[in-house]
């Protein structure tokens, strides 16, 4: 019984340091973008392909970027970040994404690149991957080798924001308020209330069953 307790009590006391650690993180902000929306599909394959984008600005200390691309369930994603025909930085996200748009983390560099130029290659199996843009002249198109596609890819620059979740504790808990029927600040307590509440059933049940 007493093994149950020390397992229990250090579960919650982990599940605690998780919450600390996640309301201390700062979350991800928009860095820049190209500009472009995602209005049009550009191109649609089954095959393994690299779209490359020239003329493109990476915002000093972008540690992801975000493309529109679909797919049902998405395979693994690369992007290669270069500059005077040198690679300046890139990364990979790993298969089983499933929305419209996917994010890449990367290396920050201290400083803005002008005309970059952002390369993304994937290998789908079995499916079809979208790519999602908006119509451009062919001289500022994204490319797949000679070929020209009918537009620019949507692209976003993404970094660490400035402020942590704890932080912005008060500004989220005012917006939960909005568009609620009596709403304001006072409708976060008693979700809070009954997730304590719910917690502490719960242990009380596990130590009572195990008796």
């Amino acid at each position: 019984m007493r093994s149950v307790r020390i397992a229990l009590a250090s579960g919650l006391g982990l599940t605690a340091i998780a919450i600390g650690l996640v309301l201390a993180h700062s979350p991800m902000s928009v860095a820049g973008t190209n500009g472009i929306l995602p209005e049009e599909r550009l191109a649609v394959t089954d095959r393994s392909a690299t779209y490359c984008q020239a003329h493109e600005l990476l915002p000093r200390s972008t540690s992801a970027i975000r493309l529109s691309l679909s797919a049902f369930i998405g395979p693994r994603v690369s992007v290669v970040v270069s500059s005077g025909g040198r690679t300046i930085t890139g990364g990979t996200r790993g298969s089983g994404w499933k929305s419209r748009v996917v994010t890449i983390p990367v290396k920050p560099l201290p400083r803005t690149i002008s005309e970059a130029t952002v390369c993304t290659s994937f290998r789908p199996h079995n499916e079809t991957l979208t790519v999602f843009g908006a119509a451009t002249p062919h001289a500022s198109a994204a490319r797949f080798g000679p070929q020209v596609l009918p537009g620019k890819m949507r692209i976003e620059y993404l970094r660490a924001g400035e402020r942590s979740w704890a932080s912005m504790a008060r500004a989220i808990v005012r917006r939960m308020g909005l568009g609620r029927a009596g709403g304001g600040s006072w409708i976060v307590l008693p979700a809070l209330v009954l997730l304590a509440t719910v917690v502490v059933l719960a242990s009380r049940l596990v130590l009572k069953e195990l008796r």
